[in-house]
């Protein structure tokens, strides 16, 4: 199959990085369009650093964060030959799921043919806690899903040492 329009998630870790190369080098190949979308979460910097910031700036800390990790990538997929890159930023103070729907609704709605994200591969506790957007978005799409998973933690320090 050919794809016209690929929706690649981008938040700016290393699986999504690699959810990106990969799908910019499909997009390329295939000359389709791609949509690069990251959901701004302004709750994730309450938890990082409540002391530096003051309530109001969470949300444009989130988006100024959105919007360097949105040019990163979109350098990268330019670089890969994609032709027509677009960029959305949307913001999410609910957690995951709504994150995850988010980027559902919106590659549903921009009639996107392929989905494109990185998982992060947690397993056992860490899965509990943490969740998987990858398996969230999977339940919440009707759309084909191209899912790259990344090494883990664990996996990555013992290829290391």
């Amino acid at each position: 199959m050919i794809y016209k329009h690929l929706v690649v998630a981008v938040d700016g870790s290393r699986t999504s990085l690699q959810a990106l190369n990969h799908a910019a080098k499909l997009a390329a190949l295939s000359e389709a369009e791609m949509t690069l979308v990251n959901i701004a979460n302004p709750s994730e910097y309450m938890a990082l650093a409540p002391e530096f910031l003051q309530q109001e700036s969470y949300e444009s800390a989130a988006m100024s964060q959105g919007n360097e990790v949105l040019e990163y990538a979109e350098k990268i997929a330019k670089e890969a030959g994609v032709k027509t890159v677009h960029r959305h930023l949307a913001v999410s103070v609910k957690g995951a799921r709504d994150m995850a729907q988010q980027l559902v609704d919106y590659a549903e709605e921009q009639k996107a043919d392929l989905l494109v994200l990185g998982t992060h591969g947690r397993t056992g506790l860490m899965h509990l806690l943490m969740g998987s957007f990858a398996e969230t978005v999977m339940r919440q799409s009707t759309l084909p899903l191209l899912i790259i998973r990344g090494v883990s933690e664990d996996k990555a320090e013992t290829k290391t040492e």
